[in-house]
């Protein structure tokens, strides 16, 4: 809160032998709660060790020297190297500290040598030039603020890529306060403008240049370039008798604050600490309820209201929630259960055939943190559950979320059942593949009748929550059906769009033979499992935007994007690789082959490799309406058996999702975010990675060609991966199944055709 960008951790006391331990405990604690990077204190090397194995970002290790012939180096170095840390180096060797430039740079220079031994770069080196207190006034000092300052001038210029750090304050030791900050304020001025990257400084006591007076400014100068003979003499002498400037506080969001206030705020800024205490303030005041329905609820609004308002990021909203859960978690000890402190009951899953959750997960937690009692009933849900479900606990309302357009078709079909049984919950519905027009269709029974209860989208959860406190407001309740029946009423009976085209069967589009078919490695399938794949390949291939904006709903833009990625979320994403690769929540495994195979029209032919005449699959692509009439078997020679085809099945099996789901289940709303987010892009990565490897062995040394996934604008047609499954077998050789749906389990998985045409694109059916 000080501003601080790195916290130095030290626990080495006289009175307890048990360092390595402590470390070990603190480091995993720290890990869990402060977003800056740690820098490890000791002059242990098992204590040093203690913290990397546990801390699952990359550290900084303060620090080596090369007194006692290096042998601190040379114990300190190989920890580093092998935990992939980085290092502050002292300007110290075995005739002591370095006190001119010159022996400073020469110091820098060995330490680097020994560094490149253990293959350290330089950009894990962090340089401590050192300084010393100019209030003593010894010859032997006084020149030593310029030395320090050309020392970083020249350890940089000499190291090129190298950091440097410094103890700010130690330039001024022994003076007056008023006279430190003036002193410490001017020292960091020049030392920064000589290249210093890391100040040990206290923020509180550092002044801009601006603010500091001239002829303070001047006097500091003097002494810390040691212009004139009597300049130490002058500054005391100016700041004799006077008091320290008032210090900048850090920001405090609660100074004068009530209990109730706080609470808002501490929901709002994400700050669980001692909200159960504030919680028990505020039961001195107001009912339970009251606390519930006044303080709490309002500042989950606020943070919905900022988060519409795109003030804050999806991640702080959850982490908000957090706080929330904790807080409500305290309350309900004292809330009667017969006052109705639920706002309404709310029935959720994702339909029949969808095994995807993470939309529905982020509804349950807005909703339940906004005073409803939800149902969660999980993923791929048949209709009769979820009715039977919203009759046993009286729903206020139902609501139902699916992924995929193959699977959103059991939304109309749960409100066509809810009629046949003379029901009329309301239903609210969202998912990627889904709109407001879908809705409005979904509105109306098969004989044209509108569905008593409303059908109502939603595009988010907050739009969710809208709808939803909306339907339980006997006040708003009426008024919002009628809106929505008339808005679906005008959307049936607008015009429809005049329709396409349909494409010609079988007609080729204008694309050319490939001439040379490329020869496979081997015909028929091979299975690539755990182990065989390091998990640090794949990260280099993930798609960040996708990752932070839709995985991780980093919805911010330009610079603020850039920023929040380069300050908090690469940060995080890396410390969650680390510990990915340390517990084993991602394993890669792979299944794969080469198909002789001919295009017949709009199908492709996939033929036995070792009975050419016998036919293992047909594929029928679409044919893309309109003047280029693309289809994917176009990119396919025609005689039969004259060309080659790769399939391809890739997976990080189902730990994550499964540790994801159950930190969802405990309130770690942000965890599981996430976990799953990146879950879901290494499997992308993956596929791409395997994707190069198949190009590679077909002879081809850039990436040529396509791959294309069923389901995608390409390959609508998601009932062909059983196709995909009948050649390759991944449920067997990799545990990757396909439900009823043909969705794969589990989730972060993904298939593949891959295509060697070089001409091959990406393209939609509808134009």
């Amino acid at each position: 809160e000080g501003g601080a960008h790195v916290l130095d951790v030290c626990v080495a006391m006289n009175e307890r032998d048990d360092e390595a331990a402590q470390m070990r405990t603190l480091a995993r604690l720290l890990a869990q709660s402060v977003d800056a990077p740690l820098m490890i204190d000791s002059t242990e090397a098992d204590v040093i060790e203690a913290a990397l194995q546990v801390y699952p970002g990359r550290c900084i290790v303060n620090s080596v020297n090369l007194e006692k012939s290096g042998e601190r180096v040379r114990r300190v170095l190989p920890l580093v190297a092998r935990y992939g840390a980085a290092v502050v180096a002292m300007t110290i060797d075995e005739k002591g500290m370095a006190q001119t430039a010159d022996r400073k740079a020469e110091i820098a220079r060995r330490t680097v040598a020994v560094a490149k031994e253990y293959g350290i770069p330089e950009s894990s080196l962090v340089f401590d030039p050192l300084t010393f207190t100019l209030a003593t006034g010894s010859d032997e000092y006084r020149h030593s603020a310029v030395e320090t300052i050309e020392g970083i001038r020249r350890v940089k210029a000499e190291n090129p890529g190298v950091f440097t750090c410094l103890g700010v304050s130690n330039v001024s030791f022994g003076l007056s306060k008023p006279a430190r900050e003036v002193l410490n304020s001017v020292f960091l001025f020049h030392a920064v403008q000589a290249g210093l990257d890391l100040a040990i400084v206290n923020p509180k006591d550092i002044r801009a240049i601006p603010q500091i007076p001239e002829e303070e400014r001047v006097l500091a100068e003097d002494l810390v370039f040691d212009r004139r003979g009597d300049a130490l003499a002058r500054l005391i002498g100016h700041f004799e008798g006077k008091q320290p400037e008032a210090a900048r506080p850090v920001e405090d969001l609660f100074a004068g604050k009530s209990a109730e206030e706080r609470i808002h705020l501490q929901i709002l800024h994400r700050r669980a600490e001692g909200i159960e205490a504030l919680i028990d303030d505020a039961l001195t005041r107001q009912s339970p309820v009251d606390v519930l329905n006044r303080v709490l609820l309002p500042a989950m609004k606020d943070v919905g209201d900022r988060f519409g308002a795109g003030e804050l990021i999806l991640p702080f909203v959850l982490q908000s929630a957090e706080v929330m859960k904790r807080a409500v978690a305290h309350l309900e000890q004292f809330l009667d259960k017969k006052e109705g402190t639920t706002k309404g009951k709310v029935v959720v899953a994702t339909v029949y055939g969808d095994v995807h959750d993470i939309g529905k997960n982020l509804v349950k937690t807005i909703l339940s943190n906004n005073g409803f009692t939800v149902y969660d009933l999980g993923k791929q849900v048949p209709v009769a559950t979820i009715l039977e479900k919203a009759i046993e606990v009286g729903a206020d309302a139902i609501g139902l979320s699916a992924l995929l357009v193959s699977t959103s078709k059991q939304m109309p079909y749960c409100v066509q059942e809810l009629a046949r049984r003379n029901l009329s919950y309301p239903v609210v519905i969202g998912g990627a593949a889904i709109n407001r027009r879908f809705g409005y269709r979904a509105h109306f029974l098969e004989d044209g009748s509108p569905y008593a209860g409303g059908v109502f989208y939603a595009k988010d959860a907050f739009e969710g929550l809208d709808v939803v406190e909306a339907l339980v407001d006997p006040m708003r309740r009426e008024g919002l059906k009628e809106t929505v029946l008339a808005k679906a009423l005008a959307n049936r009976n607008a015009p429809e769009a005049a329709p396409r085209p349909p494409a010609a069967p079988g007609k080729r589009s204008a694309t050319a033979r490939v001439e040379k078919v490329p020869a496979p490695p081997f015909w028929g399938t091979r299975v690539v499992q755990a182990g065989d794949i390091p998990l640090t390949s794949l990260w280099p291939l993930i798609d960040l935007p996708e990752l932070f904006k839709l995985q991780w709903g980093v919805k911010l833009k330009g610079e603020q994007y850039e920023r929040a990625v380069r300050d908090e979320f690469g940060p995080k994403l890396e410390a969650l690789q680390a510990e990915c690769v340390a517990n084993g929540w991602l394993v890669p495994r792979v299944v794969y082959g080469y198909f002789p195979c001919h295009s017949d029209g709009d199908d492709l032919v996939v033929s036995d490799p070792t009975r050419r005449s016998e036919t293992l699959a047909r594929f029928r692509f679409p044919r893309q309406p309109g003047d280029r009439n693309l289809c994917l078997s176009d990119y396919f020679r025609e005689e039969p058996g004259s060309d080659v085809v790769a399939f391809q099945v890739v997976t990080v099996g189902d730990t994550a999702t499964q540790l994801a789901t159950r930190w969802n289940d405990q309130g770690e709303y942000v965890k599981a975010l996430y976990l799953h987010g990146l879950a879901v892009e290494s499997a992308e990565a993956l596929a791409e990675y395997w994707h190069r490897h198949v190009q590679r062995e077909l002879g081809f040394e850039q990436l040529h060609g396509k791959r294309y996934s069923p389901g995608y604008p390409s390959w609508p047609e998601l009932d062909e991966q059983r196709l995909v499954w009948k050649l390759l077998d991944p449920e067997r050789t990799i545990g990757v199944s396909l439900t009823e749906s043909c969705q794969m389990v589990p989730e972060a998985s993904t298939s593949a055709i891959v295509l060697h045409h070089p001409d091959a694109i990406y393209y939609t059916l509808r134009e």
